[in-house]
């Protein structure tokens, strides 16, 4: 029989390998295969996660978040919105991207890629591309219904909006690097769309309903299993979207296709199916027993992310074994916020990111060129990181 602990690392190096294609259904595989390998009673372990309330709601919350999405793409909402902001050309290359961003659909650099082009021609297009990339993800950092939040947030047992509070000195930070060594030499003109900041606001709240929803039930309904209310929030965010769109229920199914909404959910289960493995499976305490050091973790972190190209796997890895060899829960915020940091910043920057891979197809160029300058705002956020963690921790 081999050692559970050489199962996971081999069953990890495949995830890793094979991560580039479906990771809802690799991650699947992954999960049985090491139930086999470590003779983990599938059957039971697959009961867990199935009557599991939170994970049920969660997974019903990803499938509505892309819908909301698709709504807000294919009606015209989150364009108008942007426009109607009549902002200098730098805040628009910033915002449009940000914005767009918020919209957790397939292919999403490819909407923001095309306003950017138009905004600016002369600019160089591996500029562009980074830009596309850096800002379409400085508002889904803080996203409080953001997947990769809402995972990080059950995972480790720490408030969703919690989370959200202290998330927002990095995001501040990766806007203003962003900002420094992306945006600051590009030239200013006044956009020619009319200011209008009651259709900002318009547009912008089915977006924002979802999240007030699920602060206020979290917050007054402690009691309650808390991703129902994120569930109800996304419900009245879709009403509203569809309402003022004018865009018929039925226009659901069709955006549901176009998403491959069938990949969220099935993401979740293979994401929960294959910790419940772990944790059944005793690495963690054997991976907990080497005493890894925090830094070790926030370097595995980077790693991980740049290897996956995704947040949610590579904490839903690091935090169990940083749970077990801490033996403690929830787990304290400032080393969530430094793993959730140096996943998210290694998860922006890897080839395999597909925001990153569209970008770099749409503007006809290569990653060996849009690297040498999206590894500069990376690179400075990453040693800025570590400079806090060296000064808060080590002194």
């Amino acid at each position: 029989m081999i050692p559970a602990w050489l199962s996971f690392l081999i069953i990890i190096l495949c995830i890793l390998i094979f991560s580039k294609y479906e990771l809802s259904i690799i991650l699947t595989i992954g999960a049985f295969t090491f139930a086999i390998l470590t003779q983990i009673d599938i059957f039971a372990s697959l009961v867990s996660i199935f009557t599991d309330l939170s994970i049920i709601f969660l997974a019903i919350a990803v499938i509505l978040i892309p819908i909301l999405g698709g709504i807000m793409e294919e009606s015209g909402l989150m364009l108008e919105l942007v426009q109607k902001m009549n902002l200098s050309k730098k805040l628009s290359i910033m915002l449009i991207p940000a914005f767009f961003g918020l919209l957790p659909v397939a292919g999403g650099a490819l909407m923001s890629a095309p306003i950017l082009e138009q905004i600016d021609t002369e600019l160089d297009v591996n500029k562009k591309v980074a830009i596309n990339v850096w800002f379409r993800h400085v508002l889904i950092f803080i996203y409080p219904i953001s997947s990769a939040m809402i995972v990080a947030s059950v995972l480790t047992g720490i408030s969703l909006y919690s989370l959200f509070i202290f998330l927002l000195p990095p995001f501040i930070i990766m806007i203003f690097i962003g900002y420094y060594t992306l945006v600051r030499k590009v030239d200013s003109y006044e956009e020619v769309f009319h200011r209008d900041l009651k259709r900002v606001f318009h547009n912008s709240l089915p977006i924002i309903i979802a999240p007030i929803i699920d602060f206020i039930g979290r917050t007054f309904f402690p009691q309650i299993v808390p991703e129902i209310f994120l569930v109800i929030g996304l419900c009245i965010s879709i009403v509203i979207g569809l309402k003022f769109s004018n865009m018929k229920i039925r226009k659901i199914s069709k955006i549901a296709k176009k998403m491959k909404i069938w990949r969220f959910p099935l993401l979740i289960f293979a994401m929960f199916w294959f910790l419940e493995i772990f944790i059944r499976s005793g690495v963690a305490n054997e991976i907990g027993s080497l005493n890894l050091s925090f830094f070790l973790f926030i370097l595995i972190g980077f790693f991980l992310g740049f290897a996956t190209g995704r947040i949610q796997l590579p904490l839903s890895i690091l935090i169990p074994i940083y749970l077990v060899q801490y033996a403690i829960f929830p787990m304290p915020i400032m080393e969530l916020i430094f793993l959730y940091c140096s996943i998210f910043l290694g998860y922006l920057i890897t080839p395999i990111h597909p925001c990153v891979a569209y970008s770099t197809n749409y503007y006809k160029t290569n990653y060996k060129k849009v690297i040498k300058i999206l590894y500069v705002p990376a690179l400075l956020c990453f040693i800025f990181l570590l400079l806090i963690y060296v000064i808060i921790f080590l002194f």
